[in-house]
């Protein structure tokens, strides 16, 4: 006896050599309607009109669906037209209704019901995993259909709300992947899951990331990514960042950006702005790094780097220039509700600073400012930056003010903050921050500026010989 299969579908990739499978080796015989029909004919398949079956475009809406699903379909392939395909065609609602296909929605909904008798796919990528099915894997095709059409049905609410004027529902598409070994701590579970604009990466020798690796990756690639077309190193600890550094080579990049806070390369996540070579991949062998990442790696540096078991070896296949357009969207969930905002994209131009003071900038101490700007916007606020020739001697993060971490900056830049230049990541409230800087012998400070005490700073400034840009941005990250 022979089978039935209804396909209608948005992806035709695979279908017809699937479907001759099924038809020459598992004795189905094919129906489905539309440009689906249409395609499926020319292709070769001798598919068969739904409507063959008794079905008119009436049916749907007046006969229990479930039942002549049961009894007339082995299987059912369905998939729709992306919703953001339909929305891009047209900017009325009607329009945009009228094109979505509600009628296989029917079909597959009705299907997933009966996963017992009838096998149901939505992604192509099952295939060739529903020929030799069990009442379990039958089950879980159910589940993916139910997600599918949940995901579809969202879209679906979410553009219309766009059309509407009220878009006030905000959506999560998240599938899950795997469960984290745990979050944070060990006590915490955690998983892992994808969304709908991910940045496409691997992890070349199939070590797992964990909860915490993958924060330091986010926030290492944001920061490199600012670096895209130089030679940079950026090093990030607990999320942190803790050096980076431009070079006339990577591993001139690497040795400036260790320099910064030694310490922090142990167990750190370290990411490159070009390819590894084995110069680097040596250096980094010879310290405790617990993750690399890099648009590439050349063949002996990546030799060289599986040997080393507690290495995890990353690397970031989408472009550094484009990775900041995946950050769509930062959302935390709170008990007292959820908030969503923006990333932080803010740009700089030298030709748009403002200076204050009496003492002017060199050219060189502004590329130095540009620099330190850059690297202090990935701090934990109230955050300083101190660097000079375009390297970190200093980065002091999580502070409740900027006195204490301009304070803190100077010890730990020590005699490498002379002539070096100073970046904040929120108006410097009073003069004795300067003081503060003053003692370090810092040549120029760039800040947002804004204060209500901008007077007193400025002057503490000119008082001190010490030039000072104000850039109008201010760039807090919690």
């Amino acid at each position: 006896m022979r089978k039935k299969v209804y396909v209608s579908v948005y992806d035709y990739t695979g279908l017809t050599d699937y479907l001759n499978v099924l038809s020459d080796k598992f004795n189905y015989d094919i129906f489905s309607s539309g440009s689906t029909l249409e395609y499926l004919n020319k292709n070769g398949l001798n598919a068969e009109d739904i409507s063959e079956l008794g079905i008119a475009d009436g049916f749907y809406a007046r006969t229990f669906l479930e039942d002549f699903i049961r009894k007339n379909f082995d299987m059912v392939i369905i998939n729709f037209r992306p919703v953001d395909d339909i929305a891009e065609k047209t900017d009325d609602i009607k329009a945009f209704i009228e094109t979505v296909n509600l009628l296989d929605f029917s079909i597959l909904r009705a299907a997933a019901k009966v996963f017992e008798n009838t096998i149901v796919v939505t992604e192509k990528s099952e295939f060739y995993n529903t020929i030799n099915v069990n009442s379990y894997d039958k089950q879980k095709l159910s589940l993916k259909a139910f997600q599918y059409l949940s995901d579809y049905d969202e879209a679906i609410a979410e553009k219309i709300a766009v059309y509407s004027g009220e878009d006030e529902r905000k959506l999560l598409n998240l599938t899950k992947l795997y469960e984290l070994k745990y979050g944070s701590n060990p006590y915490q579970r955690a998983a892992f899951y994808k969304c709908e604009n991910m940045a496409d990466y691997r992890v070349l020798n199939e070590k797992e990331l964990s909860y915490n690796d993958i924060l330091n990756l986010n926030t290492a690639l944001k920061l490199i990514s600012e670096f895209y077309d130089v030679n940079a190193a950026a090093i990030v600890k607990h999320n942190l960042p803790c050096g980076v550094a431009l070079g006339r080579s990577l591993f001139d990049a690497y040795t400036k950006a260790f320099d910064c806070d030694p310490f922090a390369t142990f167990s750190g996540t370290i990411a490159f702005s070009q390819a590894v070579n084995f110069e680097v991949a040596k250096q980094l062998s010879s310290m405790s790094v617990k993750v690399v990442v890099a648009p590439y790696y050349e063949d002996d540096a990546l030799k060289h780097l599986i040997q080393n078991s507690d290495l995890k070896i990353v690397r970031i296949y989408t472009e550094l220039k484009n990775f900041k357009k995946f950050i769509t969207e930062e959302i935390i969930s709170t008990p007292l509700g959820t908030l969503v905002q923006e990333p932080n994209k803010s740009e700089l131009d030298k030709d748009l600073f403002k200076v204050v003071t009496k003492t002017k900038p060199t050219a060189e101490q502004l590329e130095d400012a540009i620099f330190a700007w850059k690297v202090v916007k990935y701090a934990r606020t109230n955050a300083v930056v101190v660097a000079k020739d375009f390297k970190t001697t200093a980065i002091a993060q999580g502070h409740t003010n900027n006195v204490t971490a301009i304070e803190n900056a100077m010890d730990i830049a020590c005699e490498n903050s002379k002539d070096a230049i100073l970046a904040t990541d929120e108006a410097i409230i009073t003069g004795e921050c300067v003081n503060a800087a003053a003692q370090g012998r810092i040549s120029l400070i760039i800040q947002p500026g804004g204060s209500v005490r901008d007077k007193e700073v400025i002057a503490a400034a000119d008082k001190f010989g010490i030039a000072m840009v104000v850039t109008g941005i201010r760039n807090l990250s919690f």
